[in-house]
């Protein structure tokens, strides 16, 4: 169930319990995996792998951390006992992250430069309810850790020519990602 259908369907005081529920657990995955948490935006997530430390395997943890995300989300139950669902982008790219901007708890790092937050948005927007998006550059650096399935070539505004996209549905045992 999405987060509109939830509103629209709940009392706003049980909406507001299932959202905590959320934002708890995907809190919890991305420290277990070492990822930034930079905003919650009620049901959406905007999250940094790479800072403010990075590791060599930065796609892999946070893919790894999307596919958990989906599943710790997928547990949350509604009171007539319909499940929650997340629909996760990830994108890699360099980014500059800068000075804290806004006030409260409005207040966020900037990110300076780079696609990958816009396109992180873009697959997020487009991934199916339970599902994990990302692009070739990422599939690339993933290697053979993932287990992937090519969705074909979609056409991203302000791109000049079609990119692939993938959607990731397993780890898988890779003796190297080299």
């Amino acid at each position: 169930m999405g987060s509109t259908a939830l509103a629209s369907s709940l009392d706003p005081e049980i909406t507001r319990k299932i959202i905590l529920r959320y934002q708890d657990r995907c809190a919890g995955v991305f420290a277990r995996f070492e990822g930034f948490l930079a905003r919650f935006m009620e049901d959406g997530i905007l999250a940094y792998f790479g800072y403010p430390q990075a590791h060599e395997d930065e796609p892999e943890r946070a893919v790894r951390a999307a596919l958990e995300l989906v599943r710790a989300v997928s547990q949350i139950e509604t009171p007539d006992g319909a499940r929650v669902s997340a629909r996760v982008g990830v994108a890699t790219g360099l980014v500059v992250v800068g000075d804290l901007i806004g006030e409260g708890a409005a207040q966020e790092k900037a990110v300076v430069g780079g696609d990958a937050p816009n396109l992180a948005a873009w697959l997020q927007a487009a991934a199916a309810p339970g599902q994990v998006l990302i692009l070739e550059p990422t599939s690339q650096l993933l290697g053979a850790s993932f287990e992937l399935r090519s969705l074909g070539d979609y056409e991203l505004s302000g791109i000049l020519k079609p990119i692939p996209v993938y959607a990731v549905l397993e780890e898988q045992a890779a003796d190297s990602r080299f």
